[in-house]
C-alpha cells in the first residue's frame, strides 16, 4: 500500500511539470513551423541549387564551382568593393541625419513627437518605386535640380554626374532607409534622462563634450540596430541601382538579378546569394558582440 501511495505521488509531480509545459510548447511551436517553412527550407534549397547537390539542382553531384568562379573573377571583386563603398557611405550619411533628427524627435519635439514620427512612417510607405522614380525627376539632365541651377546661372550645363553614377545610388538609398535608422535611435534616446545632459552643463561640459562622452554612448545599442536593420539590406538592393546607378553604380544585388534572369544561371545566382548571406550572418554576429561589449562598458 506504502509503495503504491509513493509511486502515485511521484508519478503526479512528473504529469503536473508535463502539464506546466504544456502551454509553452502550444504557443512556441507555430512560429518554429513558419520558421523552418518559410526560412530554413529556403534557405536549404539555396544551399542545394548553390552546391549542385541532389535532384532540385539538376545534378546529383557536389561541387564547388560556382563559388570558385565568382572568388576567382575580377569582375566581382569589383563589384563587391563598389557594394561596399556605396553602402558604407549611404549608411553614414544616415547616421549623420538620423541622429539629429531623432534628437529633435526625442527632446525637441513636444507636442509635435508623435504626429512628427508617424509622418515619417507614412512617408516611408510610399511605394519604393515612386521614390525612386521621383529621385530621377530631380536628378536628371531636364531634371528639377539641373534646370535649376541653370535657371540661377550656376552652371552653363546640365550636370551628368547627378544620374546614373555612384553618387545617385548613394543619395536614393540613403533617403530609402533613413526611417529605418532613426526609429532605433529616436528609441534608444527616450531611455535616457534629460538630466544627466543638465549634469554634464553644470559641470562646464560643452555640447560636443556632452554629445560625446554622454548622448554618444548611450545611444550605441540603437546604432547597432540601425545598422542591423539597414546597413544588411543596402548591400541587397538592386531596384536603386538598376534605375539610377548606371555601369558606376553596379551591385552585388544586380549581379544576383542578373545571373538568375538574364544569364538564366541559377546554380551561381544561388551561389552568390549563399555567400551574401553568410557575409550577413557574421555582420550581425559580429555587431551582436560589439553592442553587448558596449553595453558592459556604459
Amino acid at each position: 500500500m506504502e509503495a503504491a501511495t509513493v509511486s502515485t505521488a511521484a508519478a503526479r509531480p512528473r504529469t503536473s511539470r508535463w502539464r506546466a509545459l504544456l502551454p509553452p510548447f502550444t504557443f512556441v511551436t507555430p512560429p518554429t513551423a513558419l520558421l523552418v517553412v518559410f526560412f530554413l527550407v529556403p534557405m536549404a534549397i539555396l544551399a542545394v541549387i548553390a552546391f549542385e547537390w541532389g535532384p532540385l539542382s539538376g545534378s546529383s553531384g557536389f561541387t564547388l564551382s560556382n563559388f570558385t568562379s565568382i572568388i576567382d573573377d575580377p569582375l566581382y571583386r569589383r563589384v563587391t568593393i563598389t557594394t561596399f563603398e556605396i553602402a558604407t557611405i549611404a549608411m553614414l550619411a544616415q547616421l549623420v541625419v538620423a541622429v539629429p533628427v531623432a534628437y529633435v524627435l526625442a527632446y525637441k519635439a513636444g507636442r509635435f513627437e508623435l504626429p512628427l514620427l508617424l509622418m515619417m512612417v507614412l512617408a516611408d510607405e510610399l511605394n519604393p518605386m515612386v521614390r525612386i522614380y521621383a529621385w530621377r525627376m530631380l536628378l536628371g539632365r531636364e531634371g528639377i535640380i539641373n534646370s535649376g541651377l541653370m535657371s540661377l546661372g550656376v552652371i552653363d550645363h546640365p550636370i551628368d554626374a547627378l544620374l546614373f553614377s555612384k553618387f545617385a545610388v548613394i543619395v536614393v538609398l540613403s533617403t530609402s532607409y533613413v526611417t529605418y535608422t532613426v526609429i532605433p535611435i529616436y528609441a534608444a534616446m527616450k531611455a535616457i534622462n534629460s538630466g544627466l545632459f543638465e549634469a554634464a552643463r553644470d559641470l562646464g561640459a560643452g555640447w560636443f563634450t556632452t554629445f560625446r562622452r554622454v548622448l554618444l554612448p548611450l545611444i550605441t545599442p540603437g546604432i547597432f540596430v540601425a545598422l542591423l536593420l539597414v546597413y544588411i539590406p543596402l548591400f541587397t538592393d538592386f531596384a536603386s541601382p538598376t534605375l539610377v546607378g548606371g555601369t558606376s553604380g553596379y551591385m552585388l544585388g544586380q549581379s544576383v538579378n542578373d545571373l538568375v534572369l538574364e544569364s538564366g544561371n541559377l546554380n551561381a545566382g544561388a551561389a552568390l546569394s549563399l555567400m551574401m548571406l553568410v557575409a550577413s550572418a557574421l555582420f550581425a554576429v559580429v555587431a551582436y558582440k560589439l553592442a553587448k561589449i558596449r553595453q558592459l562598458d556604459t
